[in-house]
């Protein structure tokens, strides 16, 4: 299928935290990517420091590091703003808190969208998100949602589209069979993502735990486990985990609440077992009741039932699979997107 182009040129730059990471990083930087594929004037900027970028034309990645305080924060949005002026783009792409912030920020004539990314938004800095969305609202920006059935934007205006992120196809390496059990947690390592509970869950059920992901809990929970390493294993961040993570391995997604969802639906498509934390974030994905716990101890009851048979019981229908790879598939979502922006930029020159 061939994506049709605005025949108004549209210049466009995208801004996130960074290229590669969470779902929201990894789908804008995909998005950016078949942007230029379609011919559309798209620029991508990384406010933190990451991976390289394997040659991809028109990224600037600028030189914050996560956490890295007040003042790196404050020079950054010097050179983001620097940027952006260098760039020049007729539309802003907003995704996540900090480049919201500094959006709010920046003098900028064109139009701007922020991309909802999850349903508890500004997550425990509450009061400085409401400052900076009623900025953002003065400013007139407009809002897109990858939450399906959100539209009501918190301290915005409602959401004008829902527009998924897209599933960006994995390579076919071969999965390892041949090893015992494990469980999986795939994420942030932070509050509300709750990895400890895999990992309790791993000790009780005497299974091996790998956890993969950065985060502010990662090196508390790395000492706190540190006697038991031998059977708990931190990986950090790593890219082309689904390629190689075996097929008996339970993917435990134990969040308190979720956006897009984008690991669980990596985990379905890869062809993992999954098991998730029953709440309505998590429910959209309209797995049956056996993949679904409530607490730690409902978590180890379905390890026990399952992991004598390699948790197969626990891998999603082929039919949920061939549902979410079309409706998530790249080219479904630039068409999407590429639409959207044409029609914000029509109504733009018609005023």
């Amino acid at each position: 299928m061939n994506i049709s182009v605005p025949n108004s040129p549209l210049n466009v730059a995208i801004v996130s935290n960074a290229t590669s990471g969470g779902g929201a990083e990894k789908s804008m930087f995909a998005l950016h990517q078949e942007f230029l594929r379609t011919g559309l004037d798209s620029s991508f900027v990384a406010l933190n420091k990451n991976l390289p970028t394997n040659g991809v034309p028109k990224v600037t990645i600028l030189n914050r590091r996560w956490k890295s305080g007040i003042k790196s924060t404050i020079n950054n949005y010097f050179d983001f703003r620097k940027t952006i002026r260098s760039i020049n783009p007729k539309i802003l792409i907003l995704n996540c808190e900090l480049p919201e912030l500094f959006g709010s920020l920046i003098n900028f004539k064109g139009q701007i969208i922020c991309v909802e990314h999850t349903t508890h938004p500004w997550y425990k800095k509450r009061n400085l998100g409401k400052i900076v969305r009623l900025i953002l609202r003065v400013k007139k920006v407009q809002w897109v949602t990858v939450i399906k059935d959100n539209k009501k934007i918190w301290f915005g205006k409602n959401a004008i589209a829902y527009i998924p992120n897209p599933y960006v196809p994995l390579s076919k390496t071969n999965k390892l069979s041949s090893l015992p059990p494990s469980i999986t947690f795939i994420g942030g390592m932070k509050k509300n993502k709750r990895p400890e509970w895999v990992i309790k869950a791993g000790i009780k059920s005497d299974l091996m735990v790998h956890v993969y992901g950065d985060g502010p809990l990662k090196i508390i929970l790395e000492e706190k486990y540190r006697n038991s390493l031998e059977n708990i294993k931190f990986y950090g961040f790593q890219a082309g985990i689904w390629e190689t993570l075996p097929i008996n391995t339970l993917v435990v997604i134990p969040s308190e609440f979720e956006g897009d969802g984008m690991v669980v639906m990596e985990a379905i498509l890869s062809g993992s077992p999954v098991a998730l934390a029953e709440n309505q974030d998590l429910k959209r994905f309209q797995l049956e009741d056996k993949h679904y716990f409530r607490d730690i101890n409902q978590l180890c009851e379905i390890i026990k039932k399952y992991e004598k048979n390699n948790f197969k019981e626990l891998i999603p229908p082929d039919s949920l699979k061939t549902n979410l790879s079309s409706a998530r598939s790249l080219n479904t979502i630039t068409t999407k997107w590429i639409e959207l922006l044409s029609d914000i930029s029509y109504t733009k020159i018609s005023k």
